[in-house]
């Protein structure tokens, strides 16, 4: 087994994996060669991001994640996250806290807007800001009735996220706005959000929100 460490060079990369932000400042790789069964030599490598959380000493080996397990957040020459890669590192957190639960024998429902705020407070540690666009972010939703009067929720991987119900259309509408203003409040006015639907029900209703 032979070890090396690559050091990396400014601008720095700033990554993201299983909770923990750090700033990918060099890569240790693992290698072994072995001959397989069919005789074939094989080399099997692991890399693993070395980084330096912030105002802390550099040199961290995130011995539990390899370069392939992380998402890049941003470079340090450009502070800004873009929204959809935020949101899916939400959903990653569900993902994530569901197995650990499984693995204990409990369920404990968990939604990606429960984790933007935790995640948002620490992503401003190190003075991230979001990305803005310059089109607004077409959101799909479905509108339709249910037991207790109206529901909408938001279909497919967005940048949020949300499953309400009320009495009427009207007070559905009411919702589904300030749904609207606290996640562009949320990405601090970095994007505009724009709804949208199929449904023959949600299409005029979206039309007038």
């Amino acid at each position: 087994m032979e070890t090396q460490i690559l050091n990396l060079k400014a601008p720095f990369d700033y990554i993201y994996c299983n909770g923990e932000i750090g700033k990918h400042i060099a890569t240790y790789i693992v290698g072994e060669g072995k001959v397989g069964e069919d005789g074939m030599y094989e080399l099997e490598t692991h890399s693993h991001p070395i980084v330096q959380y912030h105002h802390t000493p550099r040199g961290v080996v995130w011995n539990r994640a390899e370069l392939t397990d992380c998402e890049v957040l941003c470079s340090e020459d450009d502070m800004r996250v873009d929204p959809y890669i935020f949101f899916l590192l939400c959903y990653q957190l569900c993902e994530m806290k569901e197995k650990v639960a499984e693995s204990k024998g409990e369920y404990s429902p968990y939604t990606p807007e429960d984790e933007a705020e935790p995640l948002k407070e620490k992503l401003g540690v190190y003075g991230f800001r979001f990305k803005p666009y310059d089109e607004p972010v077409e959101v799909d939703i479905e509108v339709n009735t249910c037991s207790e009067g109206y529901f909408a929720q938001v279909l497919g991987p967005s940048i949020l996220n949300f499953n309400v119900v009320e009495a009427t259309l009207e007070d559905l509408a009411t919702r589904i706005t300030e749904e609207r203003q606290y996640w562009e409040e949320f990405y601090d006015h970095a994007v505009k959000i724009k709804f949208s639907s199929e449904s023959s029900l949600a299409k005029g209703f979206v039309e007038n929100l």
